[in-house]
């Protein structure tokens, strides 16, 4: 059944895809295209509610939706999941500044109206309409097969190659474009294992959401090169998940 949502998941979000460049190129009406891309997030949750029944048949969605938020959020991991987001941002744009000479105050989008209109698009978005699926369903069955180190790994390329379709439309082609593709996989591996790590800390969706909300967010809030950002922050978030990994590996990824 794992597989089979998979797949669903795929066929879902590239239909989207499908629709939306012919809305962008046969219509030109870019009000429905918007609606079109926060639909297509949602694809994950979308397939696992058709197939609901079928996956547990002997269970009532609203009531496994809540079980997922059921467990106590733990203050200290919330604090730790976003110190470790907001430094790495920090270390994103110190860095870009040391290799590439671009000021701070260039690197982030100015407008504070800009910041938050930025952060509930995005939260709509990938945080709230992917978790319960990759997270709430494929991630926790997952690990009742293959260890969680295992389980985050076989997520994090599911999940990021499920983004081939932005690869395509990133414009990079070349070398860049298979950087953009590297750096893309990289981080999107890496956060799979931090969210493994935190959520078995504590088994509550909203602490993949916060992850992901948070990673999403700080690449969105920053202008200027796009590959130059992507690269860094991909190297920062691998670095992360390694230290983690090594670290916390009895506790986190290995029981």
């Amino acid at each position: 059944m794992l597989k089979r949502y998979v797949f669903w998941t795929y066929i879902a979000l590239y239909g989207f895809i499908l629709v939306i460049g012919l809305t962008m190129y046969g219509l030109n009406a870019q009000p429905a295209v918007e609606v079109l891309i926060v639909l297509s997030s949602w694809s994950a949750t979308f397939v696992f509610v058709l197939m609901f029944r079928k996956i547990y048949p002997h269970r009532n969605l609203w009531n496994y939706i809540k079980s997922q938020f059921r467990e106590k959020l733990s203050v200290l991991t919330v604090v730790c999941v976003v110190c470790i987001q907001s430094l790495l941002l920090i270390g994103v744009l110190f860095l870009s500044y040391i290799v590439w000479n671009v000021p701070i105050s260039e690197q982030l989008t100015a407008s504070w109206a800009s910041l938050f209109l930025l952060f509930g698009y995005n939260f709509i978005l990938g945080p709230l309409g992917e978790e319960l699926g990759w997270r709430g369903f494929v991630l926790n069955e997952l690990q009742k097969r293959v260890s969680p180190l295992k389980s985050a790994l076989i997520i994090g390329i599911l999940w990021g190659f499920w983004h081939l379709p932005l690869w395509l439309i990133s414009g990079f082609t070349g070398l860049q474009l298979v950087q953009y593709i590297i750096c893309f996989l990289g981080g999107i591996v890496a956060v799979s294992i931090i969210i493994t790590a935190f959520y078995n800390i504590n088994k509550n969706l909203i602490i993949p959401i916060i992850i992901h909300q948070l990673f999403n967010y700080s690449i969105a809030i920053q202008v200027g090169n796009v590959l130059h950002m992507l690269t860094i922050t991909s190297i920062l978030y691998v670095l992360v998940a390694m230290v983690m990994v090594l670290v916390n590996y009895k506790k986190c990824l290995y029981t």
